[in-house]
């Protein structure tokens, strides 16, 4: 995955501002052309980064409409408000916003349309703003997509850990609790051994996590996260101890890398969220807000569970997306049938 990693190392190397074409300029010289801009929760993220790369291609269709930039808050509320704020000042004709954390979010995002600018915020969207537009996926559903496997596949009598990150924001509250409503709830013979919803979300952090609960609880039967990069953390402290050779790991994101480890058998599944759909929802939305064709636009986007049934499918997507290659998939294949 070196063309990936590459375009992440280049994101994560960026400070506070990812610009799209011209850079964070003054409003375009024509009446005709309006600027919208997108501030993203943390573009070191390897999942907010698929989100960019997907905003930067779907933009070049709206290239004749508004100009784009793309804007990182860094996983820092207080960053992310000041930059709406700095944006309403710039006066934007469109604010989209990926909340760090909804409820602190939220004020600014009222700002936005107290101040005559067209608002969308998704992943996680913010949908008790009034007046304000969201395009986003129903983070409930896809953990109660995920809960009803684990459901399904859970050994008796299992011993489970579910880990979180992000508190406050609405995809991470929901997904947990999905976990618990339908996997705890249908589930009365398992045992939660542990939850834990970290502060920081880092792989280290999520590895730490992992690593105390070996230590404390030993043999672990079910890793439930809210988010595959936490999944594949935690697979990582424990795959060369055979006592968890059979282990399942849930997570949300379809990330490229999960999928090469559900096809390795490293993982169990996940719940992808299609990167080039949420871009084109958002910036048809922006476009239909700017030419006053909608008013307000709430758009939902299907949750899709990837096992090891129909991963195949999923990593030719990403062969032609580009975000894996195919002689990735096909070492990964050969090393599987080998």
């Amino acid at each position: 995955m070196k063309a990936w990693k590459k375009g992440l190392a280049m994101l994560m190397a960026t400070v506070a501002v990812i610009p799209v074409g011209a850079g964070f300029t003054a409003k375009a010289e024509s009446n005709e052309k309006y600027e919208v801009a997108f501030i993203v929760r943390n573009a070191a993220d390897s999942f907010v980064a698929r989100i960019i790369n997907s905003f930067e291609e779907e933009a070049k269709n709206y290239d004749d409409l508004f100009s784009l930039e793309i804007l990182d808050a860094q996983a820092d509320s207080d960053k992310q408000n000041s930059l709406i704020e700095t944006c309403i000042t710039k006066g934007y004709d469109c604010i989209i916003v990926q909340p760090n954390d909804g409820d602190l979010q939220k004020p600014y995002c009222e700002q936005v349309l107290n101040a005559g600018i067209k608002l969308i915020t998704t992943n996680a969207g913010i949908r008790e703003i009034e007046g304000g537009s969201w395009v986003d996926a129903n983070p409930y559903e896809q953990g109660e997509v995920l809960a009803k496997l684990a459901t399904e596949n859970a050994p008796e009598n299992a011993r489970v850990v579910m880990m979180s990150c992000n508190p406050g924001n609405l995809h991470t509250e929901s997904r947990l609790q999905a976990y618990k409503d339908v996997f705890l709830g249908e589930r009365e013979d398992v045992e939660l051994l542990a939850e834990k919803i970290t502060d920081r979300a880092d792989e280290a952090t999520f590895m730490a996590t992992m690593e105390d609960w070996v230590q404390s609880f030993g043999k672990i039967d079910v890793v439930m996260t809210i988010g595959d990069t936490l999944a594949l953390s935690a697979y990582e402290v424990v795959k060369d101890d055979d006592t968890y050779k059979d282990t399942q790991y849930y997570g949300v994101d379809g990330l490229p890398e999960s999928l090469l480890a559900i096809k390795r058998g490293h993982m169990t599944a996940t719940v992808m969220q299609d990167t080039d759909e949420m871009a084109q929802l958002n910036l048809e939305a922006a476009a239909k807000l700017l030419k006053g064709e909608e008013e307000v636009i709430e758009s939902e986007m299907e949750a899709i569970l990837i096992t090891a049934d129909n991963v195949d499918e999923y990593l030719d997507y990403y062969v032609e997306k580009g975000a894996l290659t195919q002689e990735e998939v096909d070492e990964v294949r050969a090393e599987v049938d080998g």
